[in-house]
């Protein structure tokens, strides 16, 4: 995929902080260097991230989602229908460069006057989990946020008990805000709600670090050679 190699280009010409003008996010295609960003489709993606994420890890996929899993594919694809639907989210397939479907991720809860927008539901299966591609979907959504869309802050939220969420929104450069009290009721319960924000005045930093650690140069055989950790770290010493 030729346009796979020209990712870090494409705003090139863009100074920081400019952008188009401020539109409700809408799901498009956004091509990076080990897969890309879709838009999620029922036909195409359903039945494949059915399997995917009811294997035999379904309990810890879904255990911190507001629903799921699921009793069959019919009733997830059902459900995925109604998440294409939804006018208010864009939801965006994370496929492989052979265009296989491995996850999703969710642009939602726009409060536009205020150009603050939200980068939540985010599905990651096993197949996905800890890979190169799972770290570059979300280095290119972030990009598409506050570049391309010219949003002002982007949030990030999870239950104050989902640790790998909370782990991710760190490594990403999340600053945490605090928690919300019994937030939201999720599958009946009440729980906290931890808040992250990322805001557009900080992107270039951690568009830096994220450039760097997705660098060909910082790969052998397929492993890292300098966690974004410490690209980030490497970055505050200077």
């Amino acid at each position: 995929m030729r346009e796979a190699e020209n990712v870090f280009e494409a705003n090139s010409n863009l100074a920081d902080g400019t952008a188009a003008a401020l539109r409700p996010p809408v799901a498009t295609t956004i091509v990076g260097r080990h897969g890309y960003l879709r838009p999620l489709d029922v036909a195409a993606d359903a039945a494949v991230l059915y399997r995917l994420s009811h294997d035999a890890h379904m309990a810890a996929t879904w255990a911190e989602m507001k629903v799921g899993p699921f009793a069959d594919e019919i009733a997830f694809a059902g459900h995925v229908g109604e998440l294409v639907a939804d006018p208010k989210r864009a939801f965006f397939t994370v496929a492989d460069l052979n265009g296989s479907p491995l996850g999703w991720l969710c642009l939602m809860e726009a409060r536009i006057a205020h150009r603050v927008v939200e980068l939540g539901y985010v599905l990651f299966t096993p197949a996905m989990q800890r890979t190169t591609l799972a770290t570059e979907a979300l280095y290119v959504i972030l990009r598409h946020v506050f570049k391309e869309l010219g949003y002002r802050r982007l949030e990030w939220t999870c239950t104050a008990e989902n640790s790998r969420s909370r782990a991710t929104a760190d490594r990403l450069g999340f600053v945490y805000e605090g928690t919300l009290r019994e937030g939201l009721l999720l599958k009946g319960r009440p729980r906290d709600i931890c808040m992250y924000s990322m805001l557009a005045a900080e992107w270039p930093r951690h568009r830096a670090v994220f450039e760097a650690w997705l660098e060909h140069g910082n790969f052998d055989d397929g492993r890292q050679k300098r966690s974004i950790a410490d690209i980030r770290a490497g970055s505050a010493d200077h």
